[in-house]
């Protein structure tokens, strides 16, 4: 089946609610631990670019030597990306639909409309968070 520009856009979309959990800012935040997949990204992937999908693609080309800490933390990821984008998939056609997914603009966007972001979407983030989601530092 041959998605259309827009389905495209949406999933391009899609794709980026695993982000916005590690970007939305946090008070009191302490150094994040390090991701499940941090050797195997670093043995596997490490000449790839961030973007397009690159590290996911080869950790799928290597998924016969992931560790199960990789294999488990991929999963719950998966999980924290559906509920973010149950959570927040209004907030960002509402907010955001001209906003290009990718490098945080989607993050930066909801962050930029704070005040107008739902409270289920700003609790989904914090509990993603909490539940072991990246956060990068705010400028």
């Amino acid at each position: 089946m041959i998605a259309s520009n827009t389905a495209i856009g949406r999933l391009k979309r899609i794709a980026s609610f695993t982000f916005l959990a590690v970007a939305w800012p946090g008070p009191g935040q302490a150094a994040p631990p390090p991701l499940p997949c941090s050797d195997e990204i670093a043995r596997y992937c490490k000449n790839l670019g961030l973007g397009g999908g690159r590290i996911q693609n080869c950790l799928k080309e290597h998924d016969a030597q992931l560790s199960p800490a990789c294999r488990a933390g991929l999963e719950s990821a998966l999980a924290r990306h559906r509920e973010i984008q149950a959570a927040c998939g209004t907030d960002v056609e509402r907010l955001c639909k001209d906003v290009r997914p990718g490098k945080g603009r989607l993050a930066a966007c909801l962050k930029a409309h704070h005040r107008e972001v739902s409270s289920l979407c700003k609790d989904t983030l914090a509990a993603a968070r909490k539940a072991g989601g990246r956060v990068k530092p705010t400028p």
